[in-house]
């Protein structure tokens, strides 16, 4: 046959499965009857015939294909797998090419019956199994009841459906051996009392791979009764690894929280240590460096006031720095008073009790409108105290310090957030620390230039985050600082109640 010939109109509109094989065994074209079995034409093309057929059957298939004399004038029956797995009966006949080694297959269904209607019918009931289990995500197995597998409705990965299909015990043979018995148990339980169950088992794939499936095993039904099983499994092999993981997550996290709960208690420990074994020699060093300044101030050389001056500066900065390192202490490790906060009196607070420093300064804080929140107003008002002290510390030389302090309100309800600004006109801070500023004792500047012990700034971002918010340094439209404060309004309440 000339290549139009043999896949022109009559090969093309052909109501019956038609191949052309080269070399008897592999498929380079297909027509469309092919859709009938749940097939794309195109994707037959370059597959072997083999996996067309019934794996008991192919050999004698391929060995009657190969003596094309003798098969052209022998047709051949036969069963050929649909798409969906179902082993339909067919009459093969074969035809030779004009040259070369190709050759032209047709399969004609054999449907039981003359009657017109009842092929029919049954072919609209074999396309409708077809077109259901191909589409299905699970796999679908069918079975005889002794354990042969008969249909697959798509190839199990890994194993190739010819060691599956018709081989003795095979519906056993891609179980886990540890699983096979209590498979073969279920076996013998549906088809003997007819009832459905539903499990799970381990499959182990020739990789060495284990697959772990969720199946429901159910019964065959025929007119003699119970002819097979049916299987309908689902891989879950990624969902259980998923679930493993996420209990190793949760366990490494309990793991952590008891570490945590251990270093808070600790924590606590270093402050009760802090608050009275530290403080208590620190208070007697600046007590006799005081007596020893006023009772023998006349009678000692400068050099000697100026050792008394240095130390009861030392005395001093160490007082500081115990003083906020107990403050951060205790923000990790006492709770928080949750209760209505109006930050516009907490501002007002803040600014009467830093009046001397602001009078001295010359400068001034101004205070738009403050929302309500919910959180501990404590150490709301240490965030703000801080901000604002610094803002008057960090203040240029040949200018007197402004601090404006503005609010908004974003949203309703459970999802409000107050977004606060803290702006001032002083020494600003370079981009490259607006970040590094928030870690403890970090200062940007050194000891005698400005005071203080580098632990405010961390004191701020972990108010901020114990109230579910947060705090970072924004970009000024002048000279200045501009902190950006976001705190949810009710979020504290609800997790406060939870």
């Amino acid at each position: 046959m000339q290549e139009e010939s043999r896949r022109g109109p009559f090969f093309q509109l052909s109501p019956a499965p038609c191949l052309i094989l080269r070399g008897g065994a592999t498929i380079v074209a297909a027509n469309r009857a092919w859709e009938r079995l749940g097939y794309d034409p195109q994707e037959l093309v370059g597959r072997p015939l083999e996996r067309l057929l019934y794996p008991s059957s192919a050999p004698a298939i391929l060995e009657w294909l190969g003596d094309l004399e003798s098969a052209a004038g022998d047709p051949h029956d036969t069963e050929i797998r649909a798409a969906g797995g179902t082993w339909l009966a067919h009459t093969l006949m074969v035809a030779a090419g004009d040259g070369g080694d190709e050759i032209a297959l047709l399969a004609q269904p054999k449907i039981a019956g003359e009657s017109d209607d009842l092929r029919a019918r049954a072919e609209s009931a074999l396309a409708n199994w077809q077109a259901l289990s191909s589409s299905l995500a699970d796999f679908v197995v069918t079975a005889d009841v002794h354990g042969v597998v008969e249909t697959l409705n798509r190839d199990p990965p890994g194993i190739p459906p010819d060691q599956l299909i018709g081989q003795p015990d095979s519906f056993f043979t891609p179980i886990a051996p540890s699983d096979r018995p209590a498979l073969r148990a279920r076996f013998e339980h549906v088809v003997q009392t007819g009832e459905s169950v539903t499990y799970e088992t381990q499959v182990a794939y020739p990789d060495g791979n284990i697959g772990t499936f969720h199946s429901r095993l159910a019964p065959i039904r025929g007119a003699q009764g119970i002819i097979g099983v049916v299987l309908v499994t689902r891989d879950i092999t990624a969902q259980r690894r998923a679930e493993a993981a996420r209990e190793v997550a949760e366990r490494s996290l309990r793991e952590y929280m008891r570490q945590l709960e251990r270093s808070n208690s600790e924590l606590e420990r270093f402050a009760s240590v802090a608050s009275h074994d530290l403080q208590e020699p620190l208070r007697k060093i600046q007590a006799f460096s005081e007596r020893l300044d006023r009772k023998f101030q006349a009678d000692l050389p400068q050099t000697g006031r100026d050792y008394i001056a240095r130390m009861q500066e030392a005395a001093r900065r160490m007082q500081n720095l115990i003083n906020d390192l107990l403050m951060f202490s205790r923000l990790s490790t006492k709770g928080q008073q949750v209760i209505e906060v109006d930050l516009d009196r907490t501002l007002r607070t803040v600014v009467s009790d830093l009046e001397v420093r602001i009078e001295e300064s010359g400068g001034r804080v101004e205070v738009g409108p403050m929302p309500v929140i919910f959180g501990d107003p404590t150490r709301l008002r240490q965030l703000f105290q801080n901000l604002i002290a610094n803002a008057i510390k960090f203040r240029r030389p040949e200018e007197a310090p402004i601090v404006k302090i503005t609010s908004s309100v974003e949203g309703e309800g459970e999802d409000a957030v107050a977004h606060i600004t803290v702006r001032d006109n002083g020494i600003g801070i370079e981009a490259g620390y607006r970040e590094r500023i928030f870690g403890i004792f970090e200062r940007l500047h050194g000891r005698g230039k400005y005071e203080g012990t580098g632990i405010g700034l961390a004191i701020c971002r972990k108010i901020c985050e114990q109230h579910g918010g947060t705090i970072e340094v924004g970009e000024p439209d002048g000279p200045g600082t501009l902190f950006k404060i976001e705190l949810p309004v009710r979020a504290i309440d609800k997790k406060a109640r939870a």
